[in-house]
């Protein structure tokens, strides 16, 4: 954690920081775009999400039963219904693929968010002592992969890509090329047909990534700011504590039953769009 008398800009700062290997002196990427630069501690939690999203699968799967079923298997089976029911709706056929990965999708994004929930300086306190007892001068490391851009522009990317393959099986390669050059304004518009066509497919991921990156940032800094409510009367120490202190703890609960909602709402927005944007792409009616 942050030293409590750096002032706000530096435990703000610190927070927002990402262990970050391949980055410049102050632990920044270099650029927007920085292929050198890896944020290990968004992979770590992302696999350790990813993990504990496979053992519910398989715990789920070794338990399923028809005659008395659990509260998770009908959950699950819940969400399957309504995924299979979405992807039926904009799709011309079955298409177990996109179900299948529209609720790992959802899963995920869920089990990450739900990092957010995690006391804000909790693993930071932890990792930071550690890294004192090893000789680093400062740890970074944030919990929740979706308040960086990294990890929902690298979904969103993937789900792109899936995109453009649906659009090239279901037009061709002649129909995908022409897509570009006559709509939405026809043959005589070639350059404004590609770039509208550019910003229309382009918008999508982007607006995908965003969406998660925007929500699950903003409650990251509210958690944050919370905790400087106790903060401040720590730098220097106060009997302002007494006040701060119990306000620190009432406005974290009551913001964390209110951020459980964004989170699963965020991950549910994330999966549907994603078959929304593949159903679109599979059309052959441009």
């Amino acid at each position: 954690m942050a030293n409590s008398g750096g002032g706000s800009a530096e435990y703000i700062t610190h927070h927002l920081t990402d262990w970050c290997v391949g980055c410049t002196a102050d632990h920044q990427p270099s650029g927007l775009v920085d292929f050198g630069a890896f944020t290990i501690d968004l992979i770590i939690v992302g696999l350790i999400c990813a993990g504990l999203v496979a053992l519910l699968a398989l715990f789920i799967r070794k338990r399923l039963t028809v005659e008395d079923p659990s509260g998770i298997q009908m959950a699950m089976e819940a969400g399957v219904e309504y995924v299979s029911d979405q992807v039926g709706q904009v799709f011309h056929k079955r298409n177990d693929f996109v179900g299948a990965m529209a609720l790992t999708i959802f899963l995920w994004v869920a089990a990450m968010n739900l990092a957010d929930i995690i006391p804000v300086d909790l693993v930071p306190s932890v990792l930071g002592g550690i890294g004192h007892l090893l000789g680093f001068e400062h740890v970074y490391f944030r919990i929740v992969p979706t308040a960086a851009l990294d990890t929902p522009f690298a979904m969103a990317i993937v789900v792109f890509a899936i995109m453009v393959y649906y659009q090239f099986r279901a037009n061709g390669a002649k129909g995908y090329v022409k897509r570009f050059l006559t709509h939405p304004y026809g043959k005589y518009a070639a350059p404004a047909n590609i770039l509208t066509t550019l910003i229309d497919d382009l918008s999508k991921p982007v607006s995908l990534a965003l969406r998660l990156f925007g929500n699950m940032f903003a409650g990251e800094l509210i958690f944050a700011l919370l905790a400087m409510l106790t903060l401040s009367a720590l730098s220097p120490p106060s009997a302002m504590v007494a006040v701060w202190a119990p306000l620190h703890f009432l406005g974290g609960f009551i913001w964390s039953v209110f951020h459980l909602l964004i989170v699963f709402l965020q991950a549910f927005i994330f999966a549907v769009l994603s078959i929304v944007y593949l159903g679109m792409a599979q059309q052959t009616d441009h």
